[in-house]
């Protein structure tokens, strides 16, 4: 963006715009540019509404759509600047995320295979499987099959019971 265009705007928009730097993106958190993106999305909505109205409105004055074209370029040209920013601020918000995600991934793998230093289990009981063989009332193992067609014997009871 160039001087003159910057010139277009109070000093709380170009320090809005000045935020959406990519150098200055890149130094923010996750949340701080959540925060900004909800900022200049709001920008962008307010110039692009306002955008709207003039034009509706000079379209009505003027009778006809081609004769109304250039009087708010200015209000269309902040509007699209916001955009781009808003298009900016987006990509390093999803940059972030994904580079937050992994990292915690990341993580959760270390944890998982004790790398962390979390205690370590210590014990004689076996580590619980994940949900595949469930056990019944009397210690036997349950397939998955059979819990299946038990969940599903319950809801068509329950159905029965609803439909009277």
């Amino acid at each position: 963006m160039n001087p003159t265009e910057l010139s277009l705007f109070s000093d709380k928009e170009q320090t809005l715009l000045v935020a959406t730097e990519p150098k200055r993106l890149k130094e923010m958190s996750e949340d701080e540019l959540d925060e900004l993106l909800t900022l200049v999305r709001r920008a962008r909505t307010k110039y692009t509404k306002l955008y709207r109205r003039q034009s509706s409105t000079s379209v009505q004055s003027a009778g006809k759509r081609s004769a109304s074209g250039s009087s708010n370029q200015r209000t269309l040209r902040k509007a699209e600047i916001f955009e781009d920013a808003l298009a900016r601020v987006s990509r390093a918000l999803s940059a972030a995320a994904r580079a937050q995600r992994d990292a915690l991934k990341a993580e959760r793998i270390a944890m998982a295979r004790g790398e962390s230093g979390a205690p370590s289990r210590t014990g004689s009981r076996p580590a619980s499987t994940s949900g595949s063989a469930q056990t019944d009332k009397r210690g036997g193992h349950v397939t998955k099959r059979r819990a299946a067609s038990t969940t599903a014997k319950g809801a068509r009871n329950q159905a029965r019971r609803d439909s009277r």
